[in-house]
């Protein structure tokens, strides 16, 4: 007898459709009432489940908290750039600065909850520390990679990764403060990595393109 083992699992999806449900709840919680203000109590009644059902699916509010930046974060879109192994590096971290700086658009609630509590929430500064050193070591690798082919200079891939990481995070966070620039978002951050590129491109790289 044959059997269709294609066929969804409805279980399964009522499951993740249920965690995808309480985590994006929490997102909302947490940016209006705080990390620290807010209780499992409020996420359950506000996404229409009881306290129990909460805990089946998170044991704790900062396990519910590393889902949410998980769900949220910068980490799988990262991944997913740098799976082409053939994108010079110049395109690549300049794709990586873009997206990582539309994200902050996107999860304006994520980035919230960092900007008003990573500095005095010591669960939310270890969550976010956690992701930041994450990316910084994919960055690295990365790096390392294109040093060994020659397209880059040998030089610490640490510094250089926290570096590019900052530029992006600082025009993020200040760029309201600075007078209006005649350049759109996308092309300040592309010519911010073009000038730190400039300090650490091998002999044998090629821009992508030609700064008008």
């Amino acid at each position: 007898m044959k059997t269709n083992k294609t066929k969804p699992n409805l279980r399964k999806i009522q499951t993740e459709e249920r965690r995808t449900q309480i985590l994006d709840t929490a997102l909302s919680v947490f940016a209006h009432k705080g990390f620290a203000g807010t209780t499992v109590k409020d996420i359950a009644c506000s996404a229409g489940i009881s306290d129990g059902l909460m805990y089946h699916y998170f044991p704790s509010k900062e396990k519910l908290l590393e889902a949410v930046v998980e769900k949220h974060s910068f980490l799988p879109q990262l991944r997913a750039i740098l799976t082409n192994p053939e994108e010079p590096c110049r395109k690549v971290l300049k794709n990586i600065a873009i997206e990582f700086s539309s994200m902050f658009t996107r999860e304006n609630d994520a980035a919230k909850i960092f900007l008003q509590e990573a500095h005095s929430n010591a669960e939310v500064k270890r969550v976010w520390g956690n992701l930041s050193n994450e990316c910084s070591l994919i960055l690295q690798q990365f790096l390392l990679s294109r040093i060994e082919t020659g397209e880059l200079k040998p030089h610490n891939t640490e510094v250089s990764a926290r570096c590019i990481l900052a530029i992006i995070l600082m025009f993020n966070f200040t760029k309201d403060a600075f007078q209006s620039s005649n350049l759109s978002d996308k092309r300040f951050i592309e010519e911010s990595v073009d000038s730190f590129l400039d300090g650490i491109e091998g002999n044998d790289a090629c821009p992508d393109i030609v700064t008008v």
